[in-house]
């Protein structure tokens, strides 16, 4: 999350589309508007601003949202929120194409764990081996669907379910129930691996995605699997395949991970 909000209080919000606001736009602005941001923290893909006095600014990301800091509207489709802050600086805006993300205020830690924070597993970042078999060992779920799944573990897309699977060798199909304790510590540590490299390469811009300042992410580029279908695999040279898992596009290689 950016440090260009800390400290900063917003002035003024403009909502282009309200259903991306909880519980209303109006309770949002009153929320936020004179109270000064005092500290960031992330939850998964929900960003959470802690404000002066009491409350949370609630930002979930969810597939596609954006955070952008800039003195003017990017010139993209889909800004749906702007925020303006006192100090003049940058604009907040918020960009969802897919439309699965929201703002909301929460006035206390009770509203924050009953709206925004329902339902959601641990953070997946920083998360230690015995959480981690304690939340996917003796599953009977495939194993690309429950790195998605949101209320297992909070915080893993598309993109690096793919790549930590396809470094620990294993097949999406799989089932953890089927795994034993040592390729499930594998998969944890190759996605913390996968997680901390994409996060110091800015994330992977594959279509349009911007970090909070416009600058474009790097770690495609080192993507082994990821919309490679067809090409060789880098570790073995196999074509790598695309199936369809949870609804969503899976890359993997059929020989690194039957």
């Amino acid at each position: 999350m950016s440090p260009g909000l800390l400290g900063r209080t917003p002035k003024s919000l403009r909502v282009g589309l309200a259903k991306l606001v909880r519980p209303t736009p109006k309770a949002l602005s009153a929320g936020i508007r004179g109270r000064e941001i005092e500290r960031l923290e992330r939850h998964g893909k929900l960003l959470m601003l802690k404000m002066a006095g009491s409350g949370v600014w609630a930002i979930h990301l969810g597939m596609t949202g954006q955070v952008i800091l800039a003195e003017t509207k990017p010139k993209v489709k889909h800004v749906h929120i702007t925020v303006g802050f006192d100090d003049d600086g940058p604009n907040l805006y918020f960009r969802d194409p897919r439309q699965f993300g929201f703002m909301a205020w929460c006035p206390d830690r009770a509203s924050l764990e009953a709206g925004p924070l329902a339902n959601m597993g641990p953070d997946a970042l920083g998360m230690d081996q015995a959480l981690f078999l304690e939340r996917l060992s003796g599953r009977g779920g495939k194993l690309k669907s429950l790195l998605l799944d949101q209320r297992v573990l909070a915080g893993v897309g598309n993109i690096y379910a793919d790549e930590s699977l396809h470094r620990a060798g294993l097949n999406p199909l799989s089932r953890p129930c089927d795994l034993s304790q040592e390729q499930l510590c594998n998969l944890h540590d190759h996605l913390q691996e996968t997680l901390n490299e994409a996060l110091a390469r800015g994330g992977s811009s594959v279509s349009n995605f911007v970090d909070a300042h416009g600058r474009p992410g790097t770690f495609q580029h080192a993507h082994r699997v990821y919309k490679r279908g067809g090409q060789p695999c880098p570790a073995c040279g196999a074509p790598i395949e695309r199936i369809v898992v949870a609804g969503r596009s899976t890359h993997f290689c059929p020989h690194c991970q039957k």
